[in-house]
């Protein structure tokens, strides 16, 4: 095998980083399956007492009872979607927009007594597939034989057919792989479609949702308005002030003492330099000249090349983006590799870019201690509120003890 080939073998095979990941997306959507489970179980406890309630109505206990059960309801349909939304990296903001009827509250109970019952099967049955399939020699060592397991229906009566029962185990596995995520999906798709977009064609929720992120968007730009102005004040101006005051100074000088004002000449130089330096930066933060003159590749790869932290950066296709999506791109990454370096104590961090189904998608993962918190910093709200601002989600994910992976999804048409 030559050097060459080697290599590519050696790099289709998964990284620990690459592994860990994948380990951690398969328990999200295993958490997400077992709560849909438990969910729809307390649905079909609604709606049965709901059925009963409105049979007791002439009855005193019959009214205390259904609105006791309404409630119930409504808490259960609003955790369903608030959970939803939050495993499909939308917003909490999405999940307060629902004000759908009580109708459609039931209907959507319905439904989810029956689907959500259905994925919590499924990962019954398969997860207890690979744990008898891959532990079937350790039982057919302990018990006697008449009492040996039999997976799926393979026979197991001998030490070879024992021996050969992770096999199945296997094939349980890929079925799980396979599976549980895309029923984690579809329920989630399936609860955001029935109760975010319940109201007549879709359009008041549209409406709703585009309003919060008009909203959003305004309060991105008062902020970074804001941000300009402050830079402007305390950097530029004072240095600009100086400047005006030297040359007054120099006019008065210019007669009575030469030698001083050549010196006042030269401080003032320096001052006026410093103004430009600084006015520079503030124009360079408003948009980048790497963005206009390399693009957003190059741009992110010169970010990462300059971080205190030492960064791997993955980018696909993505052809010709639009000019503030571009500015956005570059705002998230830049504020997460700051939020990485001043706040996660991270030693490596990942970047990766890419274009799907036609949304720019960034991904941010830094090894760090976790714990990142929206609450306790302007950085990571400033995020979420520069990608509404384009009708897109943020997703942060930093559980205590890291690692912290900041996911972005922009629409933009290529």
């Amino acid at each position: 095998m030559t050097v060459r080939a080697a290599r590519r073998v050696a790099s289709l095979k998964p990284s620990r980083e690459q592994l860990v990941e994948a380990l951690r997306a398969m328990a999200t959507h295993t958490g997400y399956a077992v709560r849909v489970a438990s969910g729809a179980l307390l649905s079909w406890i609604v709606l049965c007492g709901l059925v009963l309630a409105h049979g007791m109505a002439l009855l005193l206990v019959g009214l205390p009872l259904r609105r006791r059960l309404e409630a119930t309801l409504d808490r259960n349909v609003a955790a369903e979607l608030h959970r939803a939304c939050r495993y499909l990296g939308l917003s909490a903001q999405s999940a307060s927009r629902f004000s759908g009827g009580y109708w459609i509250k039931v209907g959507w109970s319905g439904v989810n007594a029956v689907i959500g019952l259905g994925i919590g099967l499924l990962v019954l049955v398969l997860a207890t597939g690979i744990a008898v399939s891959f532990t079937c020699p350790l039982w057919w060592w302990l018990l006697p034989p008449e009492l040996a397991v039999t997976p799926g229906g393979y026979p197991v009566d001998s030490w070879p057919s024992a021996l050969l029962t992770p096999l199945v185990g296997l094939v349980y596995l890929a079925l799980y792989v396979s599976l549980v995520p895309k029923a984690a999906r579809g329920h989630a798709r399936l609860a955001r479609r029935m109760l975010l977009h319940a109201d007549k064609n879709g359009l008041l929720s549209r409406i709703t949702e585009v309003t919060a992120s008009r909203q959003e968007a305004l309060e991105a730009h008062g902020t970074e308005l804001r941000r300009i102005e402050r830079d402007l004040h305390d950097g530029t101006q004072s240095r600009l002030v100086a400047v005006h005051m030297h040359l007054g100074i120099i006019e008065r000088l210019l007669t009575d003492d030469p030698q001083r004002a050549r010196e006042l000449i030269a401080v003032t130089k320096d001052a006026a330099e410093e103004a430009l330096s600084e006015l520079r930066g503030v124009v360079r933060s408003i948009y980048p000249p790497i963005l206009a003159d390399r693009g957003l590749t190059s741009a992110v790869k010169s970010l990462a090349a300059r971080s205190a932290v030492p960064c791997t950066v993955e980018v696909g296709e993505l052809g010709s983006l639009p000019t503030a999506v571009e500015a956005a791109a570059y705002f998230v990454v830049t504020e997460s590799l700051t939020n990485a370096a001043k706040h996660a104590a991270a030693t490596e961090i990942g970047i990766r870019i890419g274009a799907e189904d036609e949304a720019l998608l960034i991904t941010v993962t830094d090894d760090g201690h976790g714990g990142a918190d929206e609450n306790a910093g302007s950085g990571l709200a400033g995020i979420r509120r520069r990608v509404a601002a384009f009708d897109g989600q943020a997703r942060i994910t930093s559980p205590h003890g890291g690692p912290t992976t900041i996911e972005v999804r922009m629409p933009c048409v290529f």
